[in-house]
C-alpha cells in the first residue's frame, strides 16, 4: 500500500508545483505587462518607461493600441518611420498620436496593424508610409518577425493569450524589465517612438564615419552579386495592392483620414550607369499605379478622400555624396544609411502632409502631393532629374558604388 501511495504523492508534489509556478508568473507577468498585452487593471504604471518592446516589436506595438482606448491618429511604416515620424513633435498639438512602425516591415504587416488600430481606437488619422519598390515585390516579412505570434496574427489567440498570461519566456521578459527599473529605460517610448539620442542633432541627424560607410559598401558588394530578376519594378503584386485597397475602404468609410507616402531613399541606392541615356526612373510604375487605386477609389462614395504623397526625389538632401573623399568633412548627414532618413528630414515631411509650418527652409519642397493631374509631370521631372544625377551630380557617386562590386 505505502509503496503505490508514493507516485500518487510525487504526482501531486509535481501538479502543485506547477500549479505555483503558473500563479506566480501570471501574477508577475499581468503586473510587470512587459508589452501591454494582458490588460490587467492592477498593471504598474511605475515600470512602463521601462518596458522594453524591441525584442517582440509586433507584439509591443499592438501592445501600445490594446493600453489606451483615445489614440486619434497613428503612423505605420517599416523601420523608416520608428525613429523618423515623432507621434510627439509639436504639430501635433493635443492630438493623441502612436507611432506603430515595426522594424522589416512592409505592406501585409504594415495593413495589418493599421486594421487592428482601426478596429480599436477613435481614430480620426492615419498616416501609412509606403516603402519603394514594395507594391512591385513578392516579399511577405510576416514568417520573419514576431508577427505569427503576436495578436495581428489571426491564428492561435487562445494559445497566445495564455502565453502573454502563463508563458515562462514572457516571465523571463518581465524579470529583464524589472532588472531595467530605474537603470535604463526601453528602447521605445510609451508613444511607440524609438528616439536616437546618440546620432547627435535632437536624436535625429546621422553620426557620419567609417562605420556608417562600411554597412553602405558592404551592401553595394553583396547587392552586385545578385542577378538582376527580369520585369523587377515593372509588374504590381495583385493580392498586396488588394490588401492597401481594402484599408483606403475601410478608411473612407469610417470617416478617417488616410494620409499615404512614398519613403525616400538616397537616390545613390537605385541608380546605375546603365540607366544613362534611358527614359525611366525608379518606382514610376508604383507611383502610376497608386495614383490610379487612390483616385478610383475616392470616386466610390462619400468619405474623406485619400491623400498620396511622393517623397523620392533627386532634391539635394537625397544625393549628398556618400563616397568618402581625403581630405573633405562627409556630406551624408542626413541619412543613417541610404534607406533611413534622419529626424530633422521626417519633421519636414510630417509638416508637408499635415499642413504645418515647415521649419527648415532647405525642405519646402522636399515631397509633393501626387494625382492623376500631375503624376505625368512629376515623373517627366524625376526622369530628367535622375538623367542629371547619372551624368553630372552623381557620376562620381555611381562610378565609386559600381566599382566595389568589382572589386576596385
Amino acid at each position: 500500500m505505502k509503496a503505490s501511495r508514493q507516485p500518487r504523492r510525487y504526482v501531486a508534489f509535481l501538479l502543485a508545483v506547477m500549479l505555483a509556478t503558473a500563479l506566480i508568473a501570471a501574477a508577475l507577468n499581468t503586473w510587470v505587462d512587459p508589452l501591454r498585452v494582458t490588460g490587467a487593471p492592477w498593471a504598474s504604471r511605475e515600470i512602463d518607461p521601462y518596458r522594453d518592446i524591441s525584442a517582440n516589436t509586433r507584439s509591443g506595438k499592438a501592445g501600445l493600441v490594446l493600453a489606451r482606448k483615445d489614440w486619434q491618429a497613428a503612423i505605420f511604416g517599416s523601420s523608416r518611420v520608428i525613429s523618423s515620424l515623432d507621434p510627439q513633435a509639436a504639430g501635433w498639438g493635443d492630438k493623441r498620436v502612436v507611432n506603430l512602425g515595426m522594424p522589416g516591415a512592409l505592406l501585409y504587416e504594415n495593413v495589418a496593424m493599421a486594421e487592428y488600430f482601426l478596429s480599436r481606437q477613435p481614430a480620426e488619422l492615419l498616416v501609412f508610409g509606403i516603402d519603394p519598390g514594395d507594391l512591385t515585390n513578392t516579399l511577405d516579412t510576416r514568417p520573419f518577425m514576431d508577427f505569427l505570434t503576436s495578436p495581428l496574427s489571426p491564428e492561435g489567440k487562445a494559445d497566445r493569450q495564455l502565453r502573454f498570461i502563463f508563458g515562462i519566456s514572457t516571465m523571463e521578459t518581465s524579470i529583464e524589465t524589472l532588472s531595467n527599473r530605474g537603470k535604463r529605460p526601453g528602447e521605445y517610448n510609451d508613444h511607440g517612438f524609438r528616439n536616437r539620442p546618440a546620432h547627435g542633432g535632437g536624436g535625429g541627424a546621422a553620426a557620419p564615419g567609417k562605420k556608417q560607410i562600411e554597412f553602405i559598401k558592404n551592401r553595394f558588394i553583396d547587392e552586385a552579386t545578385l542577378p538582376p530578376k527580369p520585369d523587377a519594378g515593372t509588374v504590381i503584386n495583385r493580392d498586396k495592392a488588394a490588401k492597401l485597397e481594402a484599408l483606403i475602404r475601410h478608411c473612407r468609410s469610417k470617416g478617417v483620414r488616410l494620409v499615404m507616402f512614398m519613403h525616400p531613399n538616397h537616390v545613390l541606392l537605385q541608380a546605375k550607369a546603365a540607366d544613362i541615356g534611358k527614359a525611366t526612373v525608379p518606382f514610376e510604375t508604383e507611383r502610376r499605379a497608386l495614383v490610379a487605386m487612390v483616385e478610383r477609389l475616392n470616386g466610390e462614395g462619400p468619405g474623406p478622400a485619400a491623400e498620396l504623397w511622393d517623397f523620392y526625389s533627386y532634391h539635394p538632401y537625397n544625393r549628398e555624396r556618400v563616397r568618402p573623399v581625403e581630405g573633405e568633412p562627409p556630406t551624408l548627414v542626413h541619412w543613417r544609411d541610404l534607406e533611413h532618413f534622419t529626424q530633422d528630414v521626417g519633421e519636414g515631411m510630417l509638416s508637408l502632409m499635415m499642413g504645418w509650418p515647415v521649419k527648415n527652409p532647405d525642405l519646402t519642397a522636399y515631397g509633393e502631393k501626387i494625382s492623376s493631374g500631375n503624376v505625368e509631370g512629376r515623373v517627366n521631372k524625376l526622369q530628367a532629374d535622375y538623367q542629371r544625377y547619372l551624368m553630372v551630380d552623381g557620376a562620381d557617386d555611381v562610378r565609386w558604388k559600381e566599382g566595389l562590386g568589382k572589386g576596385k
